[in-house]
């Protein structure tokens, strides 16, 4: 039998745009779905817009239209929004499609014929941007307990929900179900509320004629709150395709942020019961993530935009969009605990960056396909084990990482991912591959290369739900595809496999506060010279004759150059770099008028033009051949 796995966001208002809070909730359903996938779960992800309300009539008024044309509009914006940021949803239900129109009263006639739903008279106030109702003493001075704006006092009849009669069955089934609410602070919080006793609730509304009509009076239309929570039971067919319900519901996962769970954790459930559905197995509660330590607000003018980000990323990096998706995917569960709040700042954003992107496993990346290049000629090695500790402590990280997977604990999962990183980077610099191959040490060098090599495409697939475009480049790097079936253990990757270099994915960004960057400006100009003083540098074509490595310095190469009619020699720190015989006629760039000095007890007479970043060195060469001596120009 196919294991399932349903996952749901909740629906969102659609009345302005989406922002960082937005995203980090449905990426974290893209990020376990994507999981579960590669774990050979029948996935079913769904998120969508709440569009029923008072607050999308209001905005439809302000921008001159009439409420359906304005959600069609902001409806597709948002579906194109979540795409851009490579979210793979099943369905993106509105609250305005025609199924769910049909289920939402398929439920009001059902808990109306069974007694579960009431005509009365409201009177209370009611928060227009929280779409919610609160009794008098909730809301003190007419401000919203929740987001703080004015409330508005309404009276009239309406239809209501016996929540009351509900509270000792949802004590009963959280003490024997636990897990059915998470963090464990969130369930204490959920059980407190209950134990205070449940009203009933208003589930319509006679004032307005935007949203589900009532099917047994055409006077009210559904409380936009009632309506959204049913669309997590329309969405896998309910009422309507009951064998596709049957195969996925109860949801496996409810994914949400801290200021709704009174509506998940005690109506929705509530609702359910009274019609005789099972209860959804799991509701997962994060944090809010706050500028200037406040929740975002788009009332408050602190929300952080997405695309600016991404769009500031490319600008000082001129990496491709999908890319820079990709690492504002990562840093989201990277930098806190998914339950937590979190904090962002450009420092913090960037910072992250470049110490686990530019640093770790950027660095990885290039040092061992160079070295690949290098000793085997860009061909995966022999399967050759490097040492036992090395592979039992990588197996354990990706046991530990399908833990926290499950767990939903994505930052301690992505630490194991770090964890081998490091190791495998550590492994270089104690394992000294460039000593190996001086001392033809042949079945060691291709036990460490063959490791490292299949390390990185196991990190490959464990980043995968988090990085999908970088995890792509990646595993295609390695003529590999991304699949249900692949596994992830040692001696996986294949012999003789052709290993493509990408270049540098992930170029290290200065970092600045403005008191630094106003330094460095000054700096710069200060460096600055005339061309009068520019023309007095002698730059000359030399081709090298003869290269050697320099006694008791890792880094430094004696290099002997034709230059015109003269021979010259010159010192450069290039040796980790380049092999002496890899230069053996390469014609290069040289400062031909450097005054001499000496180096390590050797007389350099010049220097070599190279470009360095934090991954590699290469030396600067001629795109056309041309004799030595030649003036550079």
């Amino acid at each position: 039998m196919t294991k399932t796995y349903y996952v749901t966001t909740p629906i969102y208002y659609i009345s302005g745009n989406p922002h960082l809070g937005h995203l980090y909730t449905t990426v974290a359903a893209d990020v376990i779905t994507r999981y579960k996938k590669m774990q050979g779960f029948d996935t079913f992800f769904a998120t969508g817009s709440d569009e029923n309300s008072l607050k999308v009539l209001k905005a439809a008024e302000k921008a001159s239209m009439d409420p359906k044309s304005f959600v069609d509009k902001e409806a597709e914006k948002w579906k194109e929004f979540f795409k851009k940021y490579a979210i793979n949803f099943s369905r993106f239900i509105r609250t305005t499609d025609e199924d769910h129109i049909k289920t939402v009263q398929k439920v009001l006639r059902n808990l109306h014929d069974s007694g579960f739903i009431y005509k009365g008279k409201y009177e209370g106030w009611y928060c227009v941007d929280c779409e919610t109702f609160y009794a008098e003493s909730e809301a003190e001075d007419q401000i919203c307990p929740t987001c703080g704006r004015e409330v508005f006092w309404i009276s009239e009849d309406n239809y209501f929900f016996k929540l009351s009669a509900f509270g000792d069955r949802l004590l009963e089934f959280y003490a024997q179900h636990p897990e059915a609410i998470q963090p464990e602070s969130r369930y204490n919080e959920v059980l407190s509320s209950i134990k205070m006793g449940l009203r009933d609730i208003s589930v319509s509304r006679s004032s307005q004629n935007w949203g589900v009509p009532f099917p047994f009076d055409e006077k009210h239309v559904t409380y936009v709150w009632f309506d959204a929570l049913i669309n997590y039971i329309t969405v896998c067919g309910y009422g309507n395709e009951e064998k596709n319900f049957d195969h996925y519901w109860p949801a496996d996962l409810h994914l949400m942020s801290k200021d709704i769970i009174r509506f998940h954790c005690i109506i929705w459930p509530s609702m359910l019961m009274a019609l005789e559905v099972p209860l959804p197995k799991k509701v997962y509660v994060h944090g809010w993530w706050l500028t200037s330590g406040e929740k975002m607000s788009k009332s408050k003018g602190n929300v952080i935009d997405p695309d600016e980000v991404v769009q500031d990323l490319c600008s000082k990096t001129c990496i491709e969009s999908s890319l820079a998706v990709d690492i504002l995917r990562l840093f989201m569960f990277r930098e806190s605990s998914f339950g937590d709040d979190a904090i962002f700042t450009e420092d913090r954003f960037y910072s992250r960056y470049n110490f686990d992107l530019a640093n770790d496993l950027g660095n990885l990346i290039n040092r061992v396909y160079a070295m690949t290049g290098k000793y085997f000629n860009y061909k995966v090695p022999q399967i050759t084990q490097w040492d036992d500790v090395f592979h039992k402590e990588t197996e354990k990280d990706i046991a530990k990482y399908h833990q926290l997977m499950e767990a939903l604990r994505f930052k301690e999962a992505l630490e194991t991912i770090w964890a081998l990183i490091n190791r495998c980077n550590k492994l270089i610099e104690t394992s000294k591959p460039w000593e190996l191959k001086k001392t033809e040490n042949t079945q060691r060098l291709e036990g460490l290369i063959y490791t490292l090599l299949d390390t990185i495409r196991s990190i490959t697939f464990l980043i995968y739900p988090f990085m999908p475009h970088f995890a792509e480049i990646l595993s295609k790097s390695l003529c590999e595809k991304i699949s249900i079936d692949a596994k992830i253990c040692f001696g996986q990757l294949s012999p003789g496999t052709t290993v493509n270099q990408i270049g540098v994915l992930f170029p290290r960004i200065k970092i600045y506060t403005k008191n630094q960057e106003a330094e460095e400006n000054k700096k710069e100009k200060d460096h600055q010279i005339s061309f009068e003083d520019f023309l007095k540098l002698d730059l000359r074509v030399g081709e090298v004759i003869e290269a050697s490595k320099v006694e008791k310095a890792d880094k430094l190469l004696l290099i002997k150059l034709k230059v015109g009619q003269a021979e010259k020699q010159v010192v450069a720190g290039i040796a980790q770099h380049y092999e002496p015989e890899q230069l053996i006629g390469k014609k290069l760039v040289i400062v031909n008028n450097l005054k001499p000095v000496k180096l390590r007890g050797i007389k350099s007479e010049g220097m070599i033009l190279a470009a360095s970043d934090d991954n590699a060195l290469s030396i600067i060469t001629l795109e056309k051949d041309m004799e030595s001596g030649v003036k550079v120009k």
